[in-house]
């Protein structure tokens, strides 16, 4: 029998569409780049968590996992695709790469959630890390580099991508590790190849006919790209079939580790990946997202500040680039008292409806205060009001899925998964 059997397949599905939906229109939003990646990857690893009632330290590792696997697909570039989309004579090389670009962010993202669920030893695991990174150079430089193959504009400023890199690293991944990591790998580059070339189509249409009613098309593409990755994932995930779980070990120190991983959230954030970014290589976060997957494993506490601290103060931070007539010492002040809440909050919690509640409103409430501050964005009204129903749909669903605060010994989930 399948986790939560009782519970209909469509369920599933809209959950963990809602979910990715929300929070890859929040990324487009109220993030960018790989750390706002992060968001819609830690909500739907807490929503894999909840569909497969994983216990306290699985969803603490899958979280980070998550997160930090969907972040990595963020150093891809495609704003210059959209405007290639836009012209007929190369709106179809501009879908098929909008296809291509989506199929490699679910790829590595859905081979990195794998990990999570099917988890090798920590030396296989550097190695790994090791290879991925390796990789990841490789495509880059062969393909990306020299534009063999390029789905940007050549001839204004050209920009660089790394989908080729990305791709390599995936595909080494999920062919290094089981059955488990190469099906979400496979659902993963499914719903994200056709869902980001229908969301690049459904945005071409909508801005051909013009219509006035809503005329944000590019976040409908989010949305729909959110949507079938979301879909391909809950997919993955249904077909897993539990094992009786054997108990899992507790962080010795938790408080100790949840002030480490808030101080790391903190830095890494504010320091860690900015630094990267001056090395100038295109796949900073993927050096910095390697780290953090191996930090993850020390500590199931810190695995939680990962996903949701480090995501959470991202958010924050883009929130104060907007607006850069506040003032600095006001602004690192409000910063790191709202990320320490996070991780004060994240550290007592281990219920992940708690959590997937937690980073849901909190990003939303981000949202509006993005967009209704005085400052120079203006607010979208109907992209603000989907915010709010997809987040309200994602609220009424948490009770399919309840679950005791904590998981022990004494009430152990269905299962856990198998390698």
């Amino acid at each position: 029998m399948k986790p939560l059997a009782s519970i209909p397949p469509a369920h599933w599905i809209l959950f963990a569409a809602s979910a990715m939906s929300l929070g890859w229109g929040l990324r487009g939003f109220i993030g960018g780049g790989p750390l706002g990646a992060m968001i819609p990857g830690a909500m739907i690893g807490l929503v894999l968590a909840l569909l497969l009632r994983l216990n306290v330290d699985q969803t603490s590792r899958l979280v980070a996992f998550a997160a930090v696997g969907i972040g990595f697909g963020g150093d891809e570039t495609y704003g210059q695709t959209v405007g290639l989309a836009m012209k007929p004579e190369t709106f179809s090389w501009a879908i098929l790469g909008f296809a291509i670009k989506g199929a490699v962010w679910g790829l590595l993202g859905g081979a990195t959630i794998g990990l999570a669920l099917a988890p090798p030893s920590r030396r296989n695991l550097i190695v790994t890390m090791v290879v991925m990174l390796a990789a990841t150079w490789l495509g880059w430089r062969v393909i990306n580099e020299p534009k063999l193959i390029y789905f940007s504009n050549l001839l204004d400023r050209p920009r660089p991508e790394v989908w080729a890199g990305l791709l390599l690293a995936g595909i080494t991944v999920a062919l290094m590790h089981g059955t488990l990591v190469r099906r979400f790998a496979l659902c993963g580059a499914i719903g994200g190849g056709i869902g980001f070339a229908l969301g690049a189509w459904f945005q071409v249409l909508g801005r051909a006919h013009a219509m006035t009613v809503f005329t944000d098309w590019w976040k409908v593409m989010e949305f729909t790209f959110g949507a079938l990755l979301g879909i391909g994932y809950a997919w993955a995930a249904w077909s897993i079939e539990p094992v009786p779980y054997s108990g899992a070990k507790s962080d010795s120190s938790p408080l100790l580790a949840s002030i480490t991983g808030a101080a790391l959230a903190i830095a890494i954030a504010i320091f860690f990946v900015p630094v990267l970014d001056r090395l100038h290589i295109r796949f900073s976060f993927t050096v910095a997202g390697a780290f953090l997957l191996l930090l993850a494993t020390r500590s199931s506490t810190i695995a939680r500040q990962i996903g949701i601290t480090v995501t959470c103060c991202a958010f924050f931070l883009d929130l104060y680039e907007d607006r850069p007539q506040t003032e600095l010492w006001l602004a690192i002040l409000l910063i790191v008292a709202a990320t320490l809440a996070i991780a004060v909050f994240v550290h007592r919690t281990t219920c992940p409806i708690v959590l997937f509640l937690l980073i849901t409103w909190t990003a939303v409430a981000d949202s509006l205060l993005k967009s209704y501050l005085p400052g120079p964005r203006r607010a979208a009204h109907a992209v603000q009001a989907i915010f709010v129903i997809l987040a309200l749909i994602c609220t009424f669903y948490r009770d399919r899925f309840r679950l005791p605060d904590t998981i022990t010994e004494a009430e152990p989930p269905r299962g856990t998964i198998p390698a």
